[in-house]
């Protein structure tokens, strides 16, 4: 054999190594288990304790790992789902609805909570606000896209005002209390615990809940095509987050403190947090009727250009397939 054909030779071994690591890398290990990212805002109890006191493992078993992060909106959810970074989310249903009418293929398979106590209008002391009108002309914060946001729509309207009659100020919930001790807005669209910070620090005050407005609405959903190929994925997923909430009514202080610790924030925050939301899990006409004025708003606001039909943006199945199982 020559110097040449020795050469090739060895040019040909090195050439099959490489790809033979590539295609490795490729792979997953035999016994690498599988991957299942969800994400929530940081206060959503149930998927929480469903973490950190092992109901996802009891559901899922050994060859699954969960991976829950927490994210500041439920804009920034559906937009990882979106890029397909998440195959399970609870949050909002106003950014659920406005991705699903961007084309996202996203299905909302359970409620989550129902709340009315826990968002309010709060005022800043000296501003001067004593009803919902008198936010004309102020600088009013909430978070854009939310369900906040869908909130301080229903407030204006209920008042024949519009967005263009006040200045909206787009901050985060975490950020709305430094923007009260600045005194650089008069009122804002926040939620318990944010609100009773903000009023403990700065004498802000409460003008309006969501009371005869709004039935905040919050879902757990996740990727159609995803759910599709893995069914039973979505059946443990529901399974282990009723799982968890049963375990909370029954050990509320461990829970709060739990939750506390994950959040960086006191066991009496989350206590407020759990006590103004109602924790319940459903596809029923209630939550098709929520679901519908939430789209129904949005498309008369203009938000969206395509209607959703509600009947795509839900299915059953799986919560339907958990409550069979349960004795």
């Amino acid at each position: 054999m020559n110097k040449k054909q020795k050469k090739l030779i060895s040019i040909f071994l090195i050439g099959t190594a490489v790809l033979s690591m590539l295609a490795g890398c490729g792979k997953k290990a035999e016994n690498e288990p599988e991957q299942i990212r969800v994400m929530t805002p940081g206060n959503y109890l149930p998927i929480i304790i469903a973490d950190k006191k092992g109901f996802f493992k009891e559901a899922f078993g050994e060859n699954v790992n969960v991976e829950v992060t927490a994210a500041d909106s439920g804009s920034a959810i559906m937009e990882t789902m979106t890029s397909g970074g998440v195959e399970f989310a609870a949050l909002g249903d106003m950014p659920v609805v406005q991705a699903k009418a961007n084309g996202l293929d996203v299905k909302v398979i359970s409620s989550l909570f129902r709340s009315t106590s826990g968002y309010q209008l709060i005022a800043a002391k000296d501003s001067g606000i004593k009803n919902i009108s008198d936010i004309r002309g102020k600088r009013v914060a909430v978070m854009s896209g939310s369900t906040n946001h869908k909130l301080l729509l229903k407030y204006l309207g209920a008042e024949h005002l519009t967005e263009d009659d006040i200045d909206i100020v787009s901050l985060k919930n975490k950020d709305q209390l430094a923007a009260f001790v600045g005194n650089t807005v008069d009122a804002a669209v926040t939620q318990v615990p944010m609100s009773t910070a903000i009023e403990a620090e700065t004498g802000a005050y409460e003008v309006a809940d969501a009371e005869g407005y709004d039935d905040v609405l919050t879902v757990i959903v996740g990727d159609d095509a995803y759910m599709k190929d893995h069914p039973e994925h979505a059946r443990q997923f529901l399974q282990a987050v009723l799982a968890a909430t049963d375990w909370i009514k029954d050990n509320e202080e461990e829970a709060f403190s739990v939750v506390a610790e994950e959040m960086g924030d006191t066991s009496e925050n989350i206590a407020l947090y759990y006590n103004t939301r109602t924790f319940e899990y459903e596809l029923d006409a209630g939550v098709s009727d929520a679901l519908d004025d939430t789209i129904s708003y949005l498309y008369e606001q203009g938000t969206i250009k395509n209607r959703p039909d509600v009947a795509d943006l839900t299915d059953a199945t799986y919560l339907d397939a958990v409550r069979k199982e349960q004795p």
